[in-house]
């Protein structure tokens, strides 16, 4: 851990992307496949909180796989951004 400096700012590192055949897992959301449908869910930045679900389709959950799709691509897509 490095030392820490009175005035400095720290940052705290990036969580990586955790992907595997049936979920795409990042910080604060996830894809995963149940079944036949691909569940999009995110911690909901509303008075209260809770976790938002959305349906996605599987050209979606691919492109999140390779990285050509991000949670804020979806975010802005379903228009909950």
């Amino acid at each position: 851990m490095p030392k820490l400096e009175i005035g400095k700012t720290y940052y705290p590192p990036k969580r990586e992307t955790i992907v595997t055949d049936s979920l795409v897992k990042g910080d604060g959301w996830q894809v995963e496949k149940t079944g036949g449908e691909f569940i999009f869910e995110f911690l909901a930045a509303r008075h209260g909180g809770g976790v938002d679900r959305y349906s996605i389709t599987s050209d979606e959950f691919e492109a999140l796989k390779l990285g050509k799709l991000s949670c804020q691509d979806l975010l802005k897509k379903y228009d909950v951004a």
